[in-house]
């Protein structure tokens, strides 16, 4: 009885829906992680089952304050010759100049197959405008979150004069809020975590098919390979390297997907591939308390 669960909880806490949605979130996948196993499944097989593998786009250039651009756009060419066909790096966002010059630097050594994070970095149409006229002409594969994810107005207003195709939703939830979002931009990014859990992100997925949008999930990879694998208009997973040190998940799981050439391969373990190590868990945790 998953979902009676999980619209009691929701009803029932309904100020501060924004906070209390990503523990919700948890408690869904953690559910459909139970029900995997039950039936003894992957997650992406009861899920209907599309593809046994994914494109991964990498997640390039990170501690760029202590890196060069010519060292990152480096990082960039050996990620492709590894097999991979899209990467994403992170816009400064304060400092207009360096970033046209970063993104430019980047989007020559892999033409047209770079996107660029502006991780909501303005707050008016005016200044977005500004850089974005200039970005406009690198033919970058997306531009990410250019406002923050309230503003789904004007990130529409800023797509309709962008050819570049705009990529937002990450922290958005709620099926009236992505259904708005969805309709004005190029590109869905969809976080299992945040939105709802696989619950939220299956509907997520499905607004963004009605909407003709294809999704691309934020992180998490070894969980958004399942939607990857079950649903055709999710383009991939978004990975970041294990050796960028970045992201500590991969230390915390039994099972992590192998890559070949570009793809991220999901396995046969039943469940949503979220497995933790807990002797890790422990080994590496600031603080321990036992609940009875």
């Amino acid at each position: 009885m998953r979902r009676e669960i999980m619209v009691r909880l929701d009803r029932s806490n309904v100020p501060a829906r924004s906070t209390l949605t990503r523990g919700l979130s948890l408690l869904d996948i953690a559910l459909w992680d139970l029900g995997a196993k039950a039936a003894n499944q992957p997650l992406y097989q009861l899920l209907g089952g599309y593809r046994k593998s994914a494109e991964a786009t990498v997640v390039a250039g990170y501690y760029i304050d202590q890196r060069s651009i010519s060292d990152v756009a480096d990082e960039v060419r050996r990620l492709a010759d590894a097999g991979f066909p899209r990467m994403k790096i992170m816009l400064k966002g304060d400092d207009p100049a360096f970033d046209r010059k970063y993104a430019a630097a980047v989007a020559k050594a892999l033409p047209g197959a770079v996107g660029a994070d502006a991780h909501w970095s303005w707050s008016t149409i005016t200044e977005a405008r500004a850089i974005c006229r200039d970005l406009d002409e690198l033919g970058l594969n997306f531009l990410e979150d250019p406002f923050a994810a309230s503003d789904w107005r004007m990130t529409h207003e800023l797509q309709q004069g962008l050819r570049t195709p705009i990529a937002a939703g990450e922290d958005v939830f709620g099926s009236r809020a992505i259904a708005d979002l969805v309709r004005g931009i190029g590109l869905l990014r969809v976080d299992a975590t945040t939105c709802g859990g696989i619950t939220g992100a299956i509907e997520a997925v499905n607004l963004a098919a009605a909407a003709g949008r294809t999704v691309l999930p934020h992180v998490f990879a070894p969980l958004h390979l399942h939607l990857a694998c079950a649903f055709p208009n999710v383009e991939g997973v978004e990975l970041i390297p294990q050796e960028s040190g970045a992201d500590p998940l991969h230390t915390l799981l039994r099972h992590w997907p192998a890559v070949d050439n570009g793809r991220m391969q999901a396995g046969d373990e039943p469940g949503a591939g979220m497995d933790l190590n807990w002797e890790a868990v422990q080994r590496l945790a600031q603080r321990v308390q036992t609940v009875a």
